[in-house]
């Protein structure tokens, strides 16, 4: 082969992989903005007033315990889903794929995307939101989003005893790492916020089981898909079933069936709901950005580039609610404590460890370099 077209044949390949990179990178970004903006929509308008226990509507009573702890936090991952979705599908429409996307919906891996949807969105999403919620109610909801984080080192373990995938070395340590991060930011949590964090830590660590296992169902199930399309069936599909069937069943659960077509028209007519658009807005390139990242520099790396939400999420609400007050409640947002920082940059090395092992990539930087010389 000519040297010239092998040069510039490697070139390409070294910037369609930094490209990945950048992308993977976007999608952490994005994750920390959704929850940025996400934590903020909950504290406007009518939702403000069901948080405090405050009556509201014509006349209504307070929400019980159990409504401001699960139903209130099925409708914000309901409303948030269902806008990403409807942003997704305008993608598509967009890109011209509306008819690919209907066609793929009724294929295996379209199938298997909403399971997926079905495990990362009534589930995982909405035990975030609880666990969001109740450290917000604690004062700091920055802590529990490197707790949810730990979904890469709970899907290595997860993809070992389900489809007995290797575990080397490097990712049982990085798994270590990401472990003692986590309980070294619950620790400092628990200690500076007192009880309350532990409930928040708790539901962020079972959103990070529902994710884990979601990433070893997609790893298997949707690799033919179009990440545009394959988001896009993923959010629509979680927003529907957060809305239409975890919305009204955990109603039901607390007692408020009858609050239900009230409570739907309140947040429809909420201010609020401009800023859920914003958060599924930023909600969908988190997801999509990761799919596409992943197929460019593949998923390891990709996974781990994502996983810099574990310090992206607590910033981002830091800045939106701390720093420009955007919901006017900048002195109950305070930054996370050193330790806690120190924490979420731990475990970003962690998800690293997990997903490259730090002899490949030094062996990768050697061979490049060689290449060039």
């Amino acid at each position: 082969m000519d040297p010239r077209v092998k040069m510039l044949r490697e070139q390409q390949r070294r910037r369609f992989f930094v490209k990945g990179i950048a992308f993977a990178i976007a999608s952490g970004i994005c994750y920390g903005l959704y929850t940025g903006f996400l934590t903020l929509a909950e504290t406007q308008g009518v939702w403000g007033r069901w948080f405090a226990g405050e009556s509201w509507g014509n006349g209504q009573n307070a929400l019980s315990a159990f409504m401001i702890t699960f139903t209130l936090a099925a409708l914000a991952a309901g409303i948030n889903d269902l806008f990403s979705g409807v942003w997704s599908l305008l993608v598509c429409a967009k890109n011209r794929q509306l008819g690919d996307f209907w066609k793929t919906v009724k294929t295996t891996p379209g199938r298997i995307m909403m399971l997926c949807a079905a495990i990362g969105g009534p589930f995982a999403t909405i035990a975030y939101i609880v666990g969001l919620n109740a450290a917000t109610a604690a004062g700091n909801p920055g802590v529990i989003v490197p707790i949810a984080a730990l979904n890469c080192a709970i899907g290595a373990v997860l993809g070992r005893m389900l489809f007995k995938q290797k575990l080397r070395p490097h990712m049982v340590a990085g798994i270590v790492v990401c472990l003692a991060a986590g309980a070294l930011i619950g620790g400092t949590s628990f200690a500076s916020i007192g009880p309350e964090a532990l409930m928040g830590c708790l539901f962020a660590f079972l959103a990070a089981f529902g994710w884990g296992f979601e990433g070893c169902v997609a790893g298997f199930g949707t690799v033919l898909i179009d990440y545009r399309i394959g988001i896009a069936i993923r959010q629509t599909t979680a927003g529907v079933l957060e809305l239409l069937v975890m919305f009204p069943l955990l109603a039901f659960a607390g007692g408020g069936m009858d609050l239900v077509p009230t409570m739907l028209q309140e947040a429809a007519s909420s201010p609020a709901l401009l800023i859920f658009l914003l958060s599924g807005f930023f909600a969908m390139p988190a997801y999509s950005f990761w799919y596409k990242g992943n197929s460019m520099c593949g998923a390891a790396l990709g996974m781990a580039c994502n996983g810099m939400y574990a310090f992206w999420g607590p910033f981002f609400i830091w800045l939106i609610l701390g720093v420009l007050n955007l919901g006017g409640m900048a002195a109950y947002y305070p930054p996370l404590s050193a330790v806690q920082w120190i924490g979420a940059v731990i475990m970003v090395a962690g998800i690293f460890l997990i997903a490259e092992s730090p002899a490949r990539l030094l062996s990768k930087f050697q061979h490049a370099r060689e290449k060039e010389e």
